[in-house]
């Protein structure tokens, strides 16, 4: 007999069935990635952000309930350690082959999802509330300067914004917050300030920007996940050659009327 609790399914089981198997084959592929050093292992783990994400955004869409909401695997920000090179692969790679398990339970799994009729799928997307999905997420590190950006879009320009630490966190899985956020966010602007000095002297954006710039930029696209670059910070690989918006060292004020103008540009503002 059919488990009546399990999540059901919103499209075909054969349609589920190449959906995931798809997901599992690139993370395999991600998985046999030969590392060497640390950028590799960056420029890898920024890959498998976007795999994770996509991953949690693709079961939303083909399940009534998604059968990874409790996932609580988290990934640990490998390139800003002080563990060997080799202990940090191993972790990553660990952390792929827990993602791959996970999608293949559920692959074997689908018999036992039933399949809702056909325009289950429209009648829960007009259930959702529109305003759900225009917050505006903020991302950042240590710097306040996050804050003036905060007032500009909630005071200036009257638009909602998110930011991790809005709701207490006490007790809860950084992934589930994280997930909420994706969920619920329109757009996001993602702060790079410099605040974590490498051994070379150069400044980076802390390990958590760089983790949200890749999670957004999955689930919104580059158009409306857009980051905000301080003077001095040190941009990463993956996202050389990506337009960001650039702005002079403690003040991000100076960075406003782009802002305005992408806003413009995505018909939010008139």
């Amino acid at each position: 007999m059919k488990d009546n609790s399990n999540p059901k399914l919103l499209v075909s089981k054969a349609e589920a069935s190449g959906k995931i198997q798809d997901r599992i084959n690139i993370g395999k592929e991600l998985h046999k990635v030969q590392i060497s050093s640390k950028e590799e292992l960056r420029n890898l783990e920024f890959k498998t952000q976007k795999w994770t994400a996509y991953n949690l955004t693709l079961c939303e869409s083909i399940f009534d309930e998604s059968p990874l909401n409790s996932w609580t695997h988290g990934h640990r920000g490998v390139w800003l350690t002080n563990t060997t090179l080799s202990y940090d692969i191993d972790q990553h790679k660990g952390d792929i082959i827990s993602w791959i398990n996970d999608l293949e339970s559920i692959y074997e799994q689908l018999d036992l999802y039933e399949e809702l009729p056909k325009n289950a799928q429209k009648i829960a997307d007009k259930n959702t509330v529109n305003n759900e999905k225009k917050k505006y997420f903020i991302g950042h590190g240590g710097s306040l300067e996050w804050l003036k950006l905060k007032d500009f879009l909630e005071n200036t320009l009257k638009l909602p914004y998110e930011e991790f630490n809005r709701i207490p966190q006490a007790g809860k899985n950084t992934s589930i917050r994280l997930k909420e956020m994706l969920k619920s966010c329109y757009m996001a602007f993602l702060i790079m300030t410099g605040e974590d000095k490498h051994t070379d002297g150069t400044l980076h954006a802390r390990e958590n920007v760089i983790h949200e710039i890749g999670l957004f930029q999955a689930q919104l696209g580059y158009e409306r996940a857009i980051i905000l670059l301080e003077e001095g910070c040190e941009i990463f690989s993956n996202i050389q050659g990506i337009t960001y918006i650039p702005f002079p060292k403690g003040n991000i004020k100076a960075a406003f009327e782009d802002i305005r103008d992408v806003l413009e540009r995505e018909s939010i503002l008139e």
